[in-house]
């Protein structure tokens, strides 16, 4: 008889979940504040919308030189593949094992979602850099420059308006 997780697994898993283990390290000079980072990032992974559940392993950080290491296994379980995706954007594993379903089939819309949610962590990470590398003056020449570009897409919109549509056919 199966257990309670594993029906659990499996239901999710037709209804186009993923089951995946997801290996994370982290280095640092002070132990036991890597230990509980691990902690709290398993713990976190179990709140995430999406995820159905997580159970992890993590490892005694062990000493390297002057600095030590710590790593953790976790299996999680998603609703999706959009949600692992988002994980492994948001979390940055070191390595990321798929365990079930043997295929992954999506549609466009979850595909399109999928290539959103990388768009806006690269978006937030750009935007982020931006501010904490550029001057106030650097912003401003770029933001001139940015509301230029604006104003040629507006042109381009415009013309695209207003140029032939084709017909079913071929023809203009």
């Amino acid at each position: 008889m199966a257990s309670k997780i594993e029906v659990l697994t499996q239901a999710t898993i037709e209804k186009g979940g993923i089951l995946a283990m997801i290996y994370f390290d982290m280095h640092g000079p002070d132990k036991e504040k890597l230990e509980q980072l691990l902690v709290d990032l398993a713990n976190r992974l179990n709140d995430e919308k999406g995820v159905v559940y997580s159970v992890g392993e993590i490892d005694r950080a062990i000493e390297m030189g002057d600095q030590f290491s710590a790593a953790a296994k976790i299996t999680v379980l998603t609703s999706n593949f959009a949600v692992l995706s988002r994980i492994c954007d948001n979390y940055g594993p070191m390595g990321i094992e798929i365990l079930k379903p043997d295929e992954i089939h999506l549609s466009i819309p979850d595909a399109q979602q999928v290539l959103f949610d990388h768009i806006k962590m690269m978006s937030d990470l750009l935007r982020e850099m931006i501010e904490k590398t550029m001057t106030p003056e650097e912003r401003k020449k770029l933001g001139k420059l940015m509301e230029a570009r604006a104003e040629l897409g507006k042109d381009l919109i415009k013309k695209g308006d207003s140029a032939p549509v084709p017909k079913k056919d071929g023809k203009k």
